[in-house]
C-alpha cells in the first residue's frame, strides 16, 4: 500500500479504537457505539487495502471503486448514525434512507452512470447529502436531550464523532459536487483537491478512534480538581 496521511490517521484510529477494548473501565452507555466506530474503521481499512492491490490488475477497476467508495464506505457511516443516541426516534429514516440510497444507485447505474464505466458521483452525493443531514440532526437534538444538559458536550464522543463527520462529508459533497461539473471523466485523480479530500477524511477516522477516551479526560480533571 502506498502510504498516505490518509492511511497513517486511519491505521492511527483502528489502534486507539482496539485499544478502547482493554480500558477497564469502559463506559457502558458507549459499548454499542464503539463497536460499530471499530468495525467502520476496520472495514475502512480493509476496502483501502483491497483497492490498492487491485491498482496492479489490468483489469478495469471502475466498479470496484463504485461499490467500495460509494456504496459500501456511505452504508456503514449511515449504520454508525443510526446508532446514535437519536431521542426523536429517527433511526426509521435512517434505515429508510439506507434503502432508498441503495435504491437509487440501481437507478443511476441503469439508467444514469454506467458502475463499470463511471464514477458514481451522483450516488456519492446523495449519499454524502443524507449524512449531512442527520449529522446536522442529530447536532440539533443533542443539545435539547435532558441527560445531556448537565454535560460539556466536549466531553461526549457522539459530539466529536458528528462534529467530523459533518466537516469531512461537507467537503467531499462539495468536491463531488463542483468535479462532476467540471471533471466529469477524472474523478478518481484530482491530484490536490483529492488529497485535500482524504486528508480530511483520515482526520475523520482519527477522531473516531480517540473520541471514546475523550470522557475519561474529562473525569480525570474533575478528579484532580
Amino acid at each position: 500500500m502506498q502510504w498516505s496521511i490518509f492511511h497513517l490517521c486511519l491505521v492511527l484510529g483502528l489502534f486507539f479504537s482496539a485499544s478502547f477494548f482493554g480500558v477497564k473501565e469502559p463506559h457502558r452507555e458507549y459499548t454499542l457505539i464503539h463497536r460499530v466506530v471499530f468495525y467502520v474503521l476496520l472495514g475502512t481499512l480493509v476496502s483501502e487495502i483491497i483497492w490498492e492491490a487491485y491498482q496492479y490488475s489490468p483489469k478495469d477497476s471502475i466498479i470496484l471503486y463504485n461499490l467500495l467508495f460509494t456504496y459500501l464506505r456511505i452504508t456503514l457511516m449511515l449504520i454508525l448514525i443510526y446508532c446514535l443516541p437519536y431521542s426523536c426516534q429517527i433511526q426509521n429514516k435512517v434505515m429508510l434512507s439506507l434503502w432508498l440510497f441503495l435504491g437509487f444507485g440501481v437507478v443511476n447505474s441503469i439508467w444514469m452512470q454506467n458502475i463499470t464505466t463511471s464514477i458514481q458521483s451522483y450516488s456519492q452525493m446523495l449519499g454524502n447529502g443524507i449524512i449531512l443531514l442527520f449529522a446536522l440532526i442529530f447536532f440539533k437534538d443533542i443539545i435539547r436531550q435532558n441527560k445531556f444538559r448537565d454535560k460539556n458536550l466536549l466531553s461526549l464522543p457522539y459530539f466529536w464523532i458528528a462534529t467530523f463527520m459533518l466537516f469531512s462529508f461537507g467537503e467531499t459533497f462539495i468536491f463531488y459536487l463542483f468535479s462532476t461539473l467540471f471533471f466529469p471523466v477524472q474523478l478518481t485523480n484530482l491530484g490536490f483537491i483529492q488529497m485535500f479530500v482524504k486528508f480530511f477524511a483520515g482526520l475523520m477516522f482519527l477522531v473516531f478512534g480517540i473520541a471514546f477516551y475523550i470522557p475519561l479526560v474529562f473525569e480525570k480533571q474533575l478528579k484532580e480538581q
